[in-house]
C-alpha cells in the first residue's frame, strides 16, 4: 500500500475512529511475504477487526504458577493469563474444608496497575477456574473475589457439603484471568 492510498483516504474522509461490526469490518494488514517481487517485501491483506484484535491479544497472555506452599500472592506482568496453583491441600490452611466452612486465600498481583481506590472503578476484572480432581478426590471449588487491595484478591472454598475426602485438593487446579485498565 502506498502513502498516495492514505492520502486518497484521508481527502474522501473515509478514515474511521470506531468500527461499525468488528465480525465484518476489515482492516488493511501489510504482511511480509518471502517470494514477492516488490521491493518492501510486503504485500498488502485484509483482515477482519475481531481477528486482528484476537492474534494480537496472544502476546498479552501468559503462563503463571503459584506454589501455596511457599507463597499466597502471584506477580503478574500481562493482562491475562492462566495461573497453575500447585500445592493446595498440604497443610490445614491450605485445604479448605467441606460446606464452605474455611477457605485459602491468594493474591493476583500486577505492580503496573493503579489500584488507588480513586482508580479502582477504571479496574477491568474477569475470571474464572477449572478444577481437574484427583483420585479420591471431592473437593468442588468455589472462588469468590474479595476485592482490590494489593491486588486481585480471593478466597477458595470447598463447595461440597459432603465429607471431606482423604485426597482432597490434590487436582490440578488453574485460575485463567484478565486485569486491566480501561481508562
Amino acid at each position: 500500500m502506498t502513502i498516495l492510498n492514505w492520502l486518497y483516504w484521508k481527502k474522501q474522509q473515509l478514515i474511521k475512529t470506531k468500527a461499525n461490526d468488528a465480525k465484518t469490518d476489515l482492516i488493511v494488514l501489510g504482511a511480509e511475504v518471502p517470494f514477492t517481487t516488490r521491493d518492501d517485501g510486503y504485500q498488502d491483506y485484509a483482515m477482519t477487526l475481531k481477528d486482528a484484535v484476537q492474534s494480537g491479544c496472544t502476546a498479552n497472555t501468559k503462563h503463571y504458577e503459584l506454589d501455596m506452599s511457599v507463597s499466597n500472592v502471584v506477580i503478574v506482568n500481562t493482562t491475562r493469563g492462566i495461573i497453575d496453583i500447585t500445592n493446595m491441600g498440604t497443610n490445614p490452611g491450605l485445604t479448605p474444608n467441606p460446606a464452605y466452612a474455611t477457605s485459602a486465600y491468594f493474591t493476583i498481583s500486577n505492580p503496573d496497575l493503579n489500584l488507588t481506590p480513586i482508580n479502582r472503578d477504571n479496574i477491568y476484572v474477569q475470571y474464572s477456574l477449572y478444577y481437574n480432581q484427583g483420585l479420591d478426590d471431592n473437593a468442588i471449588p468455589y472462588l469468590l473475589s474479595r476485592g482490590l487491595i494489593s491486588g486481585l484478591n480471593f478466597n477458595l472454598f470447598n463447595a461440597n457439603p459432603a465429607a471431606a475426602n482423604t485426597s482432597n485438593w490434590t487436582g490440578a487446579l488453574y485460575v485463567y484471568f484478565e486485569l486491566y485498565e480501561i481508562n
